[in-house]
């Protein structure tokens, strides 16, 4: 008779660690899908449960709280959309892209779709939520560091005073929020929005180069985030 198990060789258990991963994995995924969907008044532990397959008991093995499945999951969607927009900076610095082609990227893959939905969901939430606005105050500040080291590397020589290209960024990226805002009550207006995207992009390298000065007040370092204040506080 064949040896059935010489022809059909068993696979490699996976290790405790790869099948944790994987559950946190599922639970973190489930999290973002179901707040960007339905929004936080859907996301009950067990909503985030049914949707990933896994039991209440992994669950709670892996997040004490909604609270810290909420701060890891927006943690995870930042830290990879950290890693999406460095990738591009790469390519605008190799010359792979130009910098209207990056400009085009974040609008199109950042600020108008997932990421940024997802974040006007985290923004809204912490606006009343204490319990999650504290543990992501941090968060958020990893991630605007990140792009600001991101930034340097699309400008690595410029005209600017010290702290300059951050507030570049900043302005980039405040612009695109507000676009991103607006299609929530605006939707459908393709033309409108770049024609905004335009005029940024006519602007930027004359700013970049300092054919359009910026005072000096404006190129000041960035303010650092102030500590939370608790509402009961306030």
């Amino acid at each position: 008779m064949p040896n059935n198990e010489a022809d059909h060789p068993r696979r490699p258990r996976r290790s405790q660690e790869a099948r944790s991963a994987e559950t946190r994995g599922k639970l973190i995924a489930a999290t973002l899908d179901v707040l960007l969907a339905e929004g936080y008044h859907a996301l009950t532990t067990q909503r985030i449960c049914d949707v990933a397959g896994v039991s209440r008991g992994a669950m709670l093995h892996h997040f004490p709280s909604k609270v810290s499945l909420v701060v890891t999951a927006i943690d995870h969607l930042l830290t990879t959309a950290t890693e999406e927009i460095r990738d591009q900076a790469k390519r605008v610095h190799g010359g792979e892209i130009s910098l209207e082609a990056f400009l085009d990227y974040l609008w199109r893959e950042q600020f108008s779709g997932r990421l940024f939905y997802l974040t006007l969901e985290h923004v809204t939430l912490a606006r009343t939520h204490d319990e999650i606005r504290a543990p992501l105050i941090p968060v958020v500040k990893r991630f605007h560091a990140a792009l600001d080291e991101t930034w340097t590397e699309v400008f690595p020589t410029t005209s600017l005073a010290p702290g300059g290209i951050a507030t570049v960024l900043n302005l980039t990226l405040c612009l695109m929020r507000g676009m991103g805002l607006q299609t929530v009550l605006r939707p459908n207006d393709d033309a409108y929005y770049q024609s905004l995207l335009s005029a940024w992009k006519a602007l930027l390298p004359g700013v970049v180069e300092g054919r359009f000065p910026l005072s000096p007040s404006a190129l000041s370092p960035l303010s650092p985030v102030p500590s939370p204040t608790p509402r009961s506080a306030r």
